[in-house]
């Protein structure tokens, strides 16, 4: 089912930003669910869909056996199982049985999910229910890392109107049980322009857990993508930041052979700017070196050799 448009590039940050006091309820949960492990597959074909408790205020999960193998086929089948609880359980459908699923889209390792407008009805402390559920079932499916929600065509919200989502299930299985383990700062970051002549900047405020680095944040929001209309990705979404580390204000990345894809984006050093911009930003680092699955004797996109330190610059044009 082909879904196209702006408004569809759903960004983590805001979604934690208006859940956490409801996710922090629902991971003391989780991380004592009857010994179970979340987000795995027992054996191959076999799967676990997650309901709610017959008083809908805990998750369980019921081992499933699949009848489809590919993504395309198999990610239905599993909202079908989420949505209908086996006569036999004492179970809820943690998705409501007023919702209707309306089709997914992939983009990259990010599955959209699209439901009526019954599931934005739900109660907050059961939305954020639902998204655990869902996430911890669609995390099993060969390629998806991360669930996206619609619902009637829009971002599934919070009460207070920020966007609930896109979720992994490590988002559900943290042991951080205390508000205070969280903190907000504002990011800047940079993209590439419409027509790819220059980069502009994109402020966005995140709350994330204080274990994560501020500088794994940067890189993990600019892989994810520009939430403002108008710009354009520098990073391919199916890059992996494989490790990141900070000595003598040089950061040191190292990602996946899928940084090196090609993007429509045609000035490679769009994209060195932009990460070593968005980075500097954080006073922390002032120079940053790239490696790709751990060498650097690389030539990115064929023409900027990897094997040096790059500084910010703020120039667009290209050296």
């Amino acid at each position: 089912m082909e879904r196209h448009g702006e408004n569809r590039r759903v960004r983590r940050h805001a979604g934690l930003r208006g859940a956490v006091l409801l996710v922090l309820s629902l991971i003391l949960f989780l991380c004592g669910c009857s010994g179970k492990e979340q987000a795995s597959v027992p054996e191959e074909g076999r799967y676990q869909i997650w309901y709610l408790d017959h008083s809908a205020t805990m998750l369980e999960p019921l081992s499933y056996n699949a009848v489809s193998g590919y993504p395309e086929e198999l990610i239905p089948e599993l909202v079908s199982q989420l949505m209908t609880v086996p006569n036999d359980a004492d179970l809820v459908s943690a998705v409501g049985d007023k919702a209707g699923y309306e089709g997914f889209t992939m983009e990259g390792a990010l599955l959209y999910l699209y439901f009526d407008e019954y599931l934005g009805e739900l109660k907050p402390e059961r939305k954020i229910l639902c998204c655990a559920a869902v996430t911890q079932t669609m995390a099993q499916v060969p390629g998806v890392e991360r669930v996206a929600f619609y619902t009637a065509g829009q971002p599934l919200q919070a009460s207070d109107g920020t966007l609930l989502g896109p979720f992994a299930a490590a988002d559900f299985v943290t042991g951080i049980s205390n508000v205070n383990a969280f903190e907000t700062s504002d990011l800047a970051l940079y993209f590439a322009s419409e027509d790819g002549s220059r980069l502009n900047r994109e402020e966005r405020t995140v709350t994330y857990r204080m274990d994560t680095p501020l500088e794994q944040l940067v890189v993990e929001q600019l892989i994810e993508g520009p939430v403002r209309s108008g710009n354009q990705a520098v990073i391919s979404p199916d890059t992996r930041l494989l490790s990141i580390s900070v000595t003598d204000n040089i950061c040191y990345l190292n990602f996946s052979r899928e940084f090196l894809t090609p993007m429509p984006v045609e000035d490679p050093w769009l994209t060195i700017h932009a990460l070593v911009n968005s980075l500097s930003d954080l006073k922390t680092v002032t120079r940053v070196s790239i490696a790709v699955e751990g060498s650097q004797d690389v030539l990115f996109r064929d023409t900027i050799p990897l094997n040096t330190l790059f500084e910010p610059v703020f120039d667009t044009e290209a050296p």
